[in-house]
């Protein structure tokens, strides 16, 4: 059973379930760009990281009810109100920049010539934001909406994972055993 200063077992699933995606998506998303693959294999990586980021949106949206309806365990009191402030200004600016990131690739592929459909993980089809195929100019803009996005994720979640680091060693506090099913 976990204790008052954990976070509840969904929630702690879906910040797992949502790294690993981000972290797939950072890398697919590079190889897609900037690697020499051939054809297929680049619309299998495509495929690949449209599905995580179907499953990166139902996720990010799931933890917000979560976060909403759920226990969130109070940070430790030694905490200043900076601190604090810093905290939840660090986290709001995650769940943004994942909203940000989602809905540009979304964007992305709705407003493309090639109509390519999103087959999420082949299971089923993922609907394109309806009457934007071909939108050139909104295309070009979700492009460069979404690597400014994934830069500035990329950066928050080393914040993020500094931040911890950060208390760890230095404030002598385990933030991490928060985000963890058990406290080994």
């Amino acid at each position: 059973m976990l204790q008052k200063n954990h976070y509840h077992k969904s929630i702690i699933l879906l910040h797992w379930v949502m790294a690993l995606s981000i972290f797939l998506m950072l890398i697919s998303g590079t190889i897609m760009e900037y690697a020499t693959i051939t054809k297929s294999v680049k619309f299998m990586v495509y495929q690949y990281h449209k599905s995580l980021g179907v499953l990166l949106l139902i996720s990010l949206f799931i933890r917000i009810f979560c976060r909403i309806f759920t226990h969130i365990p109070p940070l430790p009191k030694k905490f200043s109100g900076l601190g604090i402030k810093l905290a939840r200004l660090g986290h709001y600016l995650l769940y943004f920049l994942i909203f940000i990131m989602v809905f540009s690739g979304w964007l992305i592929v709705s407003t493309s010539s090639s109509g390519l459909p999103t087959i999420v993980f082949g299971l089923f089809e993922f609907p394109h934001i309806p009457n934007l195929a071909g939108e050139r100019r909104l295309h070009k803009l979700a492009e460069l909406i979404h690597l400014i996005a994934a830069i500035c994720l990329f950066l928050a979640i080393v914040g993020h994972i500094l931040a911890v680091i950060k208390h760890k060693i230095i404030d002598k506090q385990n933030l991490l055993k928060r985000m963890w099913f058990t406290d080994k």
